[in-house]
């Protein structure tokens, strides 16, 4: 008997990727980066890489889901263009998807730290609550930018919300508040447009998924709420850490 079917008639893997899924979806309605706990607590438990994708981007439905109803709820979620914008990063997360095994990430690997390092002190230099005006010359740069974050996050992941956030910050000109709501609503769509594809492909694992999402909307109720309740001083330093996080598990592993 292997390590993981142990675990599986023991019921421990449930238990112990509940709370992971809870906490990860806790941070993640926040300022991204979920799948830094989730992602590696699954392939520890002896899960297989794909299942492992692929049950972890349906559970993560649920709770980027569940805060973007709850933006929504409390009128945060107000960029016009979010129908356009949805659809862009649900094309290119399917996209990203379907060529996940066929492309190599190294080149991803090595250029996402410096990125993400880039985000962590705009953060921490912009002290401003709404980035800079709008460029319109910028924005059919900006929807090729919104399908290509899409392509990433069905193709590689880590960091997708931080990019969609520093996107609608430094081009749309948007606030923290409004920049984490609307990436709530991408994060979903990219989500939901590769486990369509991953379930297609039989590669979910249903039952897990089911356990790890019911702590997905408890997580991301809990954490969109403390977002609402608190605004950009929660959300900035978050987004700091996470950012920084990430670049420091792509770096070293």
């Amino acid at each position: 008997m292997t390590l993981i079917d142990y675990l599986y008639s023991e019921n421990t893997v449930f238990i112990i990727l509940f709370f992971v899924a809870f906490f990860a979806s806790l941070i993640d309605s926040i300022a991204g980066g979920g799948g830094l706990l989730t992602t590696p607590s699954m392939l520890l438990l002896g899960i297989p890489p794909l299942n492992v994708l692929a049950t972890n981007k349906f559970q993560s439905c649920f709770g980027t889901f569940t805060s973007t109803f709850n933006y929504y709820r409390n009128g945060l979620l107000t960029e016009k263009k979010r129908v356009l914008y949805f659809v862009l990063s649900f094309v290119g997360s399917s996209v990203g998807t379907l060529l996940v095994s066929r492309i190599s990430n190294e080149t991803l690997e090595s250029v996402i730290p410096i990125l993400l390092i880039g985000a962590a002190i705009f953060f921490i230099t912009n002290k401003g609550s709404t980035g800079v005006k709008e460029n319109n010359n910028l924005l059919v740069v900006f929807n090729l930018l919104v399908f290509a974050i899409g392509f990433y996050d069905g193709f590689f992941g880590p960091g997708t919300g931080s990019f969609f956030v520093l996107s609608f910050i430094i081009i749309k000109g948007v606030n923290i508040m409004e920049a984490t709501a609307i990436t709530k609503l991408l994060n979903f769509s990219s989500n939901f447009a590769a486990f369509l594809i991953f379930a297609y492909q039989g590669y979910v694992i249903w039952i897990l998924g089911l356990v790890m999402a019911v702590a997905q909307i408890a997580g991301a109720y809990t954490g969109s709420k403390f977002v609402i309740k608190n605004g950009e001083k929660v959300v900035r330093p978050v987004l700091v850490i996470v950012s920084l996080l990430l670049s420091a598990r792509i770096l070293f592993g």
